[in-house]
């Protein structure tokens, strides 16, 4: 895989599997734009199902069939929209190289809510990539003042498409399961259409199936057969940045991930720093050119706000201070107090129990893990902040 985002989201050949699914998501959506009522087709898929690819095919689709009279998408108006900068970055490119696309049909779901709005403005398709990462709440900082993304782009559009994956929601103010999800949906027709088959990661079932139980806190035997998957425990940060940086010369888009938890040493920095290794944490940054994609990232540290959706060819992943280890039940927890990140934990009407918060405290940190681990295609590396849990971990 190059250097380039693109290359995964505008695929030249869907899969036969992808062709399948694509034809049965079109048939509901021109079914679904002749009736009266809005509705709704949710596209359910784990980290690197190809939900980005049939995204972007499906709306090259729309937008060409709205200049062609004979198709059923003729004279459509359609939006585009995602909760992640980063991705935004990339679809909005790649409106620059597929001449039935504009960057203007690909908008943030606050502006394109707010927009609509003040323009009085009604669509015939909205598609949503990232629906886990709608807001579910008010958030009068961004000027979003109704209560919920998705029900409010549900309202403005015939039919509404929508990728969730529950395991990559990683904020409160971002909470969603499946009731809220089916809440939301309950007021109108609507379809699911799961992704299963794994495009993403170049590893055998016993490969993907250690990092799922990884990602969810539980630490098994490095399985036997890896296959042509590249999966290492180090010891050392540094060792791993050295690693990482000989995979980046040899095929490129290699790049350190790490979780939130190291702590800020002064107001001006905030470094991901272990052993040897000390880098600056990119939780964020305005250019226009992707994070990974940047030959000057692999001097940093990637987060869920960089990595998020993306492709590498190879990872290398600090597990922070937060992920301890449990000796007594050989597995990991989250120490909630040591997630700097505290924005990830502010309070939601969804949830008002105190265990439940507890609990949602913990299960984000791993779904946070999940999309992490789940970045390489053909490799991953791993250590630790922990000691016992990076001595466990290099005991496997």
């Amino acid at each position: 895989m190059t250097n380039s985002a693109l290359e995964k989201f505008n695929v030249t050949a869907l899969t036969e599997n992808q062709v399948e699914q694509l034809t049965k998501i079109e048939n509901y959506i021109q079914k679904q734009l002749q009736q009266a009522t809005n509705s709704v087709v949710v596209i359910e898929g784990a980290a690197g199902t190809g939900k980005s690819v049939i995204l972007t095919k499906l709306f090259e689709k729309l937008q060409r069939g709205t200049k062609e009279p004979d198709s059923a998408y003729y004279g459509l108006k359609n939006k585009f929209t995602v909760n992640h900068p980063e991705l935004l970055k990339v679809y909005q490119e790649l409106s620059e190289t597929v001449t039935s696309l504009k960057k203007s049909d690909y908008m943030r779901p606050t502006s394109l809510i707010n927009q609509a709005h003040k323009n009085k403005q009604r669509y015939d398709v909205i598609v949503v990539d990232e629906g886990h990462l709608l807001l579910s709440k008010p958030e009068p900082y961004i000027r979003f003042k109704q209560d919920n993304q998705l029900s409010e782009l549900i309202k403005l559009a015939r039919v509404v498409i929508v990728v969730f994956d529950f395991n990559q929601v990683m904020q409160s103010k971002m909470f969603w399961n499946r009731t809220l999800l089916e809440t939301c949906l309950a007021p109108y027709p609507h379809q699911t259409f799961e992704l299963t088959m794994q495009y993403r990661m170049q590893a055998p079932a016993s490969v993907q199936t250690w990092i799922s139980a990884l990602a969810s806190g539980t630490i098994l035997s490095l399985p036997k057969d890896m296959g042509h998957y590249n999966l290492r425990i180090f010891e050392r940060a540094a060792d791993m940045y050295a690693t990482i940086k000989q995979r980046n010369e040899a095929v490129g888009l290699s790049r350190m991930l790490a979780t939130t938890g190291f702590v800020k040493r002064s107001a001006t920095e905030h470094n991901v720093y272990l052993d040897d290794f000390n880098l600056p944490w990119d939780e964020y940054d305005v250019q226009t050119t992707p994070w990974a994609e940047r030959p000057a990232s692999i001097n940093e540290v990637g987060s869920i706000y960089t990595i998020q959706g993306f492709d590498l060819n190879y990872a290398g992943v600090i597990l922070g201070p937060p992920f301890m280890y449990d000796e007594e039940n050989d597995q990991i927890f989250i120490d909630t107090d040591k997630v700097t990140h505290r924005e990830i934990y502010k309070k939601t009407p969804h949830i008002t129990d105190e265990k439940a918060m507890e609990e949602m405290k913990q299960s984000v940190m791993f779904h946070v893990l999940n999309i992490l681990l789940t970045r390489g295609t053909r490799g991953l590396y791993l250590t630790a902040a922990d000691d016992k849990l990076r001595n466990r971990l290099g005991q496997l």
